[in-house]
C-alpha cells in the first residue's frame, strides 16, 4: 500500500520537465564533448564553468551517444530519482522499522522539499542535474556511517564530491562532524578556524564590482537577501531535527538527527560569516547554506518516527507532536515561524506547569493544528498553479497535482495507512485497508499513460534536427546566435554558440571573466532588450521579444545571427517550415 501510494505520489508530484533550467547548462557541456568544433566556445563555457568540478559531462555524454539527448537526460533523471529514493530508504531503515521508514520515504517524496530562498533548489528535481545522484550517495555514506561502516561512508562522500561537490559538501561536513566535531569539539573549532583562514590566503574575497554582478544575477547565495517565507521551511527542518534529540528516541536516531542538525547550523553560520561577511570567494562559490538540502531531506525521513515517540511521551510530547505539525502545514508560510516560538515556549513551561494547567496547553497546541490544517486545505484549493502545467494533461488531473504538491494529503494517507496497518486487526479495517490499495493501484494505472508521455515526449527531437539542416549548412562553425526563446535551439538545432541568455549568465559567481563578458554583451543589446533582464534575478528564461525589439536588436550588430520565428521584413538567411501543435510555423534565421 504504502509503496503505491509512493510511486503515486512521485507522479502527482515531480512530473518530468524536460531540458529546463540547469539540465539546458549540462546537456550543453555534455554536447561540447561530442561536439568540440562548435560547441566547445560558447561563452558559458570558455571562461571556465562547473564542468571542470565534475564527472557527470562525460557520463551523460556517453548516455547522449547511447540514446539521444532527451531520452538519455530522461533516463539519468529517472536513475538518479530513484537511487534518491533508494539511499533514503536505506538510511531510515538504518534508525527505524521497516512501516516508519516507508511512511518517512513517503513524506519526502510527497514534499516540494524546497530549501534556501526563492524555490531555486528542491531535494527531488524534475529535471536532469548530477545533485540529486550526489544527494542519493551523501544519504548511502550515512546509513554506511549508522552502520559502523566508516570506510565506505568516507569513499561513498568522496564520489558524491566527483559529482557534484556543493551537494557532497553536507555530506563529508556530516562525516567529520560524527567523528570528529562531536568526540572533539575543540579540535573541530580550530580546524574551522584554520579552513577558513587557508581559504582567506588562497582565494582571497571577491572584488567589489564582481560582487555587484553576483549579487544582482544571483541574490539567493546571501542569507540577507532570504525572506521570512525563505527561513521558514529551513527553521521547520531544524526543529524537527531538535525535537529528534528528544531523550524518547534511541541512539542513533538521536545521532543522525544531532550529526544533521550540527552540519546544518553549521553550514548557515559559515555562510553568514565567509560570504555575507567576509565574501571568500571560495566558500561563496561552494554555498555552505546548500547543506539545508540534507536538513530537509533527514528531517523529512525522521518526522513519522519522532512525531510517534512524542505522541508517547505523555501530554508535553502530544503538544510538541501538534505544534510540529502545524509547522510541517504552515510550510513555507512565516506563520511556520509563529508556531515554532509557540512550540518553544511550551517546551520551556512543560516542567513549570502542573498537568492539569498544561492540558489547556495541549488544547490550545491541536486548536492551532486545526488551523493551520483548515487554511492548508483553503491555500490550496484557492491559489492553484493547475494553469501553470502541461496543457495536454486533463484539468481535473492538474488541479490534483496542484492540491496535492504541498505534500499533506498524500502523507495523511499514509499515515492513516500505518495506523489501520498497526491497529488491532478486524475484517472492517482489513476491508478497508484492501479498498485503498485498490483505490491507489487504479489511480497510479490511470496515471501511467500520461506520466510515460511526460518521460518520453522530445521537445528537440532527430526529425526537427534534420529540418534545421538548411539553418545549419548557413551558418559558419563558430558562429554565435542569439535566440530569443533560449539557448537550447541553438545548441541542439543548430549546434553553434548562444551569443545570450538568462540560462548562460547563471553561475557568474564560478568565473569573474564570464561575468563581465557577459555584462558586456547585456549592455551591448541594452538598447532593444534591457541588459537587467539578462544580469538581474528572474525565474524565467524564455524572452517574448516585439517585431520592433528584434530589429533593434539585430541593428546593434552586438549579435551576429538571430534565429526568430518572426518576419523583420528583411531577407533571411536561410529558412525552414517546421511543426508546432499541429500548424506549421517558420524558423528564421537573419544575419544581422
Amino acid at each position: 500500500m504504502l509503496l503505491l501510494l509512493c510511486v503515486l505520489t512521485w507522479a502527482l508530484s515531480h512530473p518530468y520537465r524536460g531540458l529546463i533550467h540547469d539540465a539546458g547548462l549540462y546537456t550543453l557541456q555534455a554536447m561540447s564533448r561530442l561536439h568540440p568544433g562548435t560547441l566547445s566556445g560558447d561563452a558559458f563555457l570558455r571562461f571556465g564553468s562547473q564542468d571542470a568540478f565534475t564527472i557527470f559531462s562525460p557520463l551523460y555524454a556517453w548516455a547522449i551517444q547511447v540514446f539521444g539527448v532527451e531520452p538519455a537526460a530522461a533516463l539519468l533523471t529517472f536513475g538518479s530519482q530513484l537511487a534518491l529514493f533508494t539511499s533514503a530508504w536505506l538510511l531510515a531503515r538504518s534508525v527505524s522499522t521497516a512501516r516508519m521508514t516507508m511512511l518517512g520515504l513517503c513524506i519526502l517524496v510527497a514534499i516540494p522539499g524546497y530549501y534556501g530562498a526563492d524555490r531555486v533548489f528542491t531535494c527531488i528535481e524534475a529535471f536532469l542535474t548530477p545533485r540529486m545522484l550526489a544527494e542519493a550517495l551523501v544519504l548511502a555514506g550515512l546509513a554506511c556511517l549508522l552502520r559502523e561502516r566508516p570506510v565506505l561512508a568516507t569513499a561513498l562522500m568522496l564520489l558524491a564530491a566527483l559529482f557534484h561537490p556543493i551537494i557532497a559538501t553536507a555530506g563529508c561536513a556530516a562525516l567529520l562532524c560524527a567523528t570528529v566535531a562531536i568526540p572533539y569539539p575543540r579540535t573541530a573549532c580550530i580546524l574551522v578556524a584554520g579552513g577558513l583562514a587557508l581559504a582567506a590566503l588562497v582565494s582571497g574575497s571577491i572584488d567589489a564590482e564582481w560582487l555587484a554582478l553576483i549579487k544582482l544575477r544571483s541574490p539567493y547565495l546571501f542569507l540577507g537577501n532570504w525572506q521570512l517565507q525563505d527561513w521558514a521551511p529551513c527553521t521547520v527542518a531544524l526543529a524537527t531535527l531538535i525535537a529528534g534529540q528528544g531523550s524518547c528516541l534511541e541512539g542513533p536516531t538521536q545521532k543522525l538527527c544531532r550529526v544533521v542538525l550540527i552540519t546544518t547550523l553549521g553550514g548557515i553560520a559559515l555562510t553568514a560569516i565567509a560570504c555575507d561577511a567576509l565574501h571568500l570567494l571560495l566558500l561563496t562559490q561552494l554555498q555552505p547554506w546548500r547543506c539545508l538540502w540534507l536538513g530537509t531531506a533527514v528531517a523529512a525521513l525522521m518526522l513519522p518516527l519522532i512525531l510517534m515517540r512524542s505522541w508517547q511521551s505523555g501530554l508535553p510530547g502530544r503538544t510538541r507532536c501538534a505544534l510540529l505539525l502545524a509547522a510541517w502545514l504552515f510550510a513555507s508560510n512565516e506563520f511556520a515561524l509563529e508556531v515554532l516560538v509557540l512550540l518553544a515556549f511550551t517546551s520551556a513551561i512543560s516542567t513549570r506547569l502542573a498537568p492539569a494547567h498544561f492540558r489547556w496547553v495541549y488544547r490550545g497546541a491541536l486548536l492551532m493544528l486545526a488551523v493551520a490544517l483548515t487554511w492548508r486545505v483553503a491555500v490550496n484549493l484557492e491559489f492553484s498553479d493547475a494553469y501553470y502545467l502541461d496543457p495536454g494533461v486533463p484539468l481535473w488531473i492538474r488541479r490534483t497535482m496542484s492540491f496535492v504538491h504541498d505534500g499533506s494529503v498524500p502523507a495523511s494517507i499514509a499515515a492513516a495507512a500505518v495506523w489501520l496497518g498497526t491497529a488491532p486487526a478486524s475484517r472492517g479495517k482489513r476491508v478497508l485497508l484492501a479498498g485503498a490499495a485498490l483505490a491507489v493501484a487504479i489511480a497510479a494505472l490511470y496515471l501511467a499513460p500520461l506520466t510515460w508521455r511526460a518521460w518520453s515526449y522530445q521537445e528537440f527531437s532527430p526529425r526537427l534536427v534534420t529540418q534545421y539542416a538548411p539553418l545549419r549548412a548557413a551558418l559558419p562553425a563558430h558562429a554565435e546566435i542569439f535566440v530569443p526563446q533560449g539557448p537550447l535551439a541553438a545548441w541542439l538545432l543548430l549546434d553553434r554558440q548562444s551569443y545570450l541568455s538568462v540560462t548562460q549568465t547563471s553561475g557568474l559567481v564560478f568565473s569573474r571573466a564570464a561575468s563581465f563578458e557577459f555584462q558586456r554583451r547585456a549592455m551591448a543589446l541594452n538598447a532593444a532588450v534591457p541588459a537587467d533582464v539578462f544580469m538581474g534575478w528572474s525565474s524565467g528564461t524564455a524572452l517574448k521579444l516585439s517585431v520592433t525589439q528584434l530589429q533593434q536588436l539585430c541593428t546593434t550588430g552586438a549579435a551576429r545571427y538571430l534565429l526568430t520565428s518572426a518576419d523583420l521584413g528583411m531577407p533571411a538567411l536561410a529558412t525552414v517550415l517546421r511543426e508546432v501543435a499541429s500548424a506549421r510555423a517558420a524558423a528564421r534565421l537573419y544575419r544581422c
